[in-house]
């Protein structure tokens, strides 16, 4: 199998790779979409997407999503008539080796739980841990009704003057090293999909929330309330806030929460969100 490596990829190289998870959701019945932009990624230099071709035929794929240094999570995907053939393998090893390459110690391949494929190679593969799921949960338009800001808070979005503060208070509520949150800021002021807020509380800083708009609806991502301020109904406000500006230009807002962060999934199950799809994650150090 030949395989390519980038970190940016062609239309057709993308029109492929789309064609090729269909076939393998099909085969399996399963709805997995694959990323493919590097935009979020802490270094876009990186090679992060390894295509495999047997006769110019594109017959496996892997792609690793770099948001930080400390860990790549890896979806992978081969077509079920070259299955069998160590290609996930060969694929596995190029990418292994550009992130020893870049000090990336930790990988966390991320599978579907009904997709027997997915299990039977992670088995092959020693010292992998299933350490968490992750739900991706929707809400429609029809459904909201848009509530009264009780507790006054008001929501700043995010600007050239004020990402310094969006970042460190990116970096206190997630736990990140200082820095490493500077790309997040980046893509929420340069990219036209994209939006971050900041929301106050008279001149407190409560917390933040992020929106990526695409065509199959406001992905709301990143929100986090400074833990000085959990606890106080401030999450579901900063929710409905960011639902009422979702649906300013969607029909559909999506998001994702851990199975680890059951306050979190309990506030959106209460305000309605429904799951969609689950995702495991299974961590293995390189």
């Amino acid at each position: 199998m030949k395989i390519e490596k980038t970190y940016i990829l062609t239309e057709e190289q993308k029109n492929n790779i789309n064609n090729l998870q269909k076939i393998c959701n099909d085969f399996e019945n399963l709805k997995a979409e694959v990323f493919l932009s590097n935009e979020i990624n802490f270094d876009k230099n990186i090679p992060c997407f390894f295509l495999g071709y047997e006769k110019e035929k594109l017959v496996a794929f892997l792609t690793i999503f770099l948001p930080t240094r400390e860990e790549g999570e890896i979806s992978a995907f081969t077509h079920p008539d070259y299955r069998r053939q160590n290609n996930f393998k060969k694929l596995f090893k190029e990418a292994g080796e550009v992130l020893k390459e870049n000090g990336v110690p930790k990988v966390l391949f991320v599978a579907e739980p009904k997709s027997d494929t997915s299990k039977e190679v992670l088995k092959k593969i020693v010292k992998t841990e299933l350490i968490r799921s992750e739900y991706t949960m929707s809400y429609s338009k029809e459904k909201f009704q848009k509530k009264k800001n009780k507790s006054g808070l008001k929501f700043e979005i995010i600007s050239e003057d004020n990402k310094k503060i969006y970042s460190q208070m990116t970096e206190e509520i997630f736990k990140m090293a200082e820095g490493t949150s500077d790309n997040f800021v980046e893509n929420a002021i340069n990219s036209p999909d994209r939006e971050a807020y900041i929301g106050y509380l008279a001149k407190e800083k409560i917390g933040i929330f992020n929106m990526n708009y695409t065509d199959d609806g406001v992905f709301l991502y990143g929100l986090g309330i400074r833990d000085c301020f959990k606890r106080k109904g401030y999450g579901e406000e900063f929710l409905n806030f960011a639902l009422e500006k979702a649906f300013e230009k969607g029909e559909k807002a999506i998001l994702d929460v851990d199975s680890d962060n059951m306050p979190a999934y309990n506030l959106y199950k209460k305000l309605g969100f429904k799951i969609e799809f689950q995702a495991d994650y299974y961590e293995y150090y390189i």
